[in-house]
């Protein structure tokens, strides 16, 4: 989402964090529901990014990048250091979701897999359903002008920063109600799972199913990530090698991620240039990538 306005996070892991430490607060402090510690994790994960965005979004560009970094690493370093969450050990024992009541049927155990399988499934369609309606009306298309060129959006009326400051609070919302999830499903939470890798990771996962594909790119990334490395556990001494090849050999030739690149080989099919055969396409392809190599 912070992409469609043209501005990169290095910080996602602090509000998973957040979410996650937010929620196990509550459940084991306070004893509260799961599904009333959600909605109020994703309360408190968004007022938390909208005071950091106030400060944060108006430097955007490089500035943000390293903002949002450095937050990333104090999230962490403060979670180990403070008893209330549990310090470095973290917390063990987090609840399960309650029990689900159904009419005229036994009650949903969330105390295995297939329950919380369809307890994400259901939040992943419900974020999708919310992304699609966001991006599909005057705010996705504010968002979409803004990354094409900022200036020309403020030209037209749009207010590039609080457009701006909307996406980081919405986006930094949704991880933190990921995070209620992780810390239910896993009922456990450490400070060093929210490091710096895992918001590297998420970006690669955007980076490698194309980054103009809001939705079904990062779904499509996250898939591959998801299933090579384990397929590739075989061999885990070199797996990460082999991993770590794969997603360097597809951002250089594949720049504009795999559904980028059917995107475009779909439009050549369609639409062929003249006196440009298939070789040549290729070869242009695989120049482009050495060129990305050298710089």
């Amino acid at each position: 989402m912070l992409w469609s306005t043209g501005l990169i996070t290095l910080g996602i892991a602090a509000f998973y964090a957040i979410g996650a430490y937010a929620s196990a607060l509550l459940v084991i402090k306070l004893g509260l529901s799961f599904w009333l510690a959600l909605p109020l994790a994703v309360i408190i994960t968004g007022i938390i990014a909208l005071v950091l965005g106030l400060v944060m979004v108006r430097g955007a560009g490089f500035s943000f990048i390293i903002l949002t970094m450095i937050f990333g690493i104090v999230v962490v370093e403060a979670v180990g250091q403070i008893q209330l969450f549990g310090g470095w050990a973290g917390f063990i024992g987090i609840p399960h979701p309650d029990p689900l009541p159904i009419p005229f049927r036994a009650p949903i155990e969330f105390t295995t897999h297939p329950p919380n399988y369809y307890l994400m499934l259901f939040l992943l369609l419900l974020i999708v359903l919310i992304f699609n309606a966001l991006y599909t009306s005057r705010i996705g298309r504010a968002w979409k002008t803004i990354k094409l060129n900022p200036h020309l959006a403020q030209s037209l009326g749009i207010n590039v920063y609080r457009y701006r400051l909307l996406a980081f609070v919405i986006g930094s919302s949704t991880v933190g109600a990921v995070g209620s999830f992780y810390a239910s499903y896993y009922q456990s939470i450490q400070p060093t799972v929210f490091g710096g890798w895992m918001s590297i990771l998420i970006q690669l996962h955007s980076v490698l199913g194309g980054l103009s594909f809001y939705i079904l790119g990062p779904a499509l990334g996250a898939t591959i990530m998801t299933f090579v490395p384990e397929l590739l556990r075989i061999t885990s001494v070199i797996e990460p090698l082999i991993t770590g090849a794969l997603l360097i050999v597809l951002i250089l030739f594949l720049p504009s991620g795999i559904l980028g690149a059917v995107r475009n080989l779909w439009v050549e099919r369609k639409f062929p240039r003249p006196d440009t055969p298939i070789l040549a396409q290729i070869v242009g392809t695989i120049s482009t990538g050495i060129r990305n190599l050298r710089r």
